[in-house]
């Protein structure tokens, strides 16, 4: 267990986010938990640009509105990202609840990243980019289901609808009250997946809140796509009729609205602070 503890950690320093949280804490002598805040939102804010980032791939894939009963060589494609390696919060997972458990995260991951890029995976798809078969793939998803989650896939789409996703479902514990400890050991996904999950839908709330209503506009602004948008407002609607959820929800407000003040006090005061601070 030490020794495979020592690898899943040598790992994660020989990446990328490794490597830029090495220099925040030996060049600007930051604490590793204020490192792991500023990576998470580095990785928020910054990663949109149109090259592919570490640990992607670009694939082409079935459209989401198309339905069966056309040959394949007629129906729309989409080019859209895959994110196969998330770096440490994967390796997070990994060493934490294991090689299936990490596989059943890449396998919902990648199938909502299609879904969010209006594109939909088949189970072969699934099978191929996680490198297992459709069996295993099966296997997966009947006990993700079990979760009260649904990994959406062509052929099910259009006959099911689209359920409940792990960042619905995530959302919807922290709201329940649930810690964050908590909702790792349930959802057996990282804290860092799950605090940016958090963070991308507290953008939408506090777009509600600021009167953006309408999802294109809230998607425009938030840099989300339209999908998960949607998916977040329906969890609004939904929490805002539950009392535990509807005070969680507020709390959230609370705490942005806090966080935007302390933001808007450093800028006003950024030259000094930055000289005391030593030039940072």
């Amino acid at each position: 267990m030490k020794k495979r503890t020592a690898i899943l950690g040598r790992q994660a320093i020989k990446s990328s986010e490794g490597e830029f949280i090495y220099e925040l804490e030996n060049l600007y002598e930051l604490s590793p938990k204020l490192s792991s805040i500023i990576l998470l939102t580095a990785k928020e804010c910054l990663l949109r640009e149109t090259s592919l980032r570490e640990g992607q791939i670009e694939v082409t894939v079935i459209g989401i509105e198309e339905r069966s009963g056309k040959v394949i060589e007629n129906l729309e494609k989409r080019k859209v990202r895959l994110t196969l390696d998330n770096g440490l919060e994967d390796i997070e997972s990994l060493r934490d609840f294991g090689r299936i458990s990490l596989r059943r995260i890449k396998l919902q991951r990648i199938s909502e990243e299609t879904l969010e890029q209006e594109g939909v995976l088949s189970q072969e798809d699934l099978s191929k980019y996680l490198n297992c078969s459709v069996r295993t793939v099966q296997r997966d998803i009947r006990a993700i289901k079990k979760e009260g989650i649904e990994v959406i896939t062509r052929g099910y789409l259009h006959n099911i609808g689209r359920g409940q996703t792990h960042k619905v479902k995530i959302i919807g514990l922290l709201l329940d009250g649930f810690t964050y400890s908590e909702i790792k050991l349930k959802s057996r996904h990282s804290v860092g997946a799950i605090k940016r999950y958090i963070e991308s839908f507290t953008k939408v709330l506090m777009s509600q809140k600021r009167g953006i209503l309408e999802r294109k506009a809230i998607s425009s602004v938030t840099g989300l796509s339209e999908t998960l948008v949607s998916q977040y407002l329906d969890l609004l609607k939904e929490s805002k009729k539950d009392k535990t959820r509807k005070e969680n929800l507020e709390l959230l407000i609370e705490r942005n609205s806090y966080r935007e003040h302390v933001k808007k006090t450093v800028e006003r005061h950024s030259v000094p602070l930055a000289a005391m601070m030593g030039g940072l």
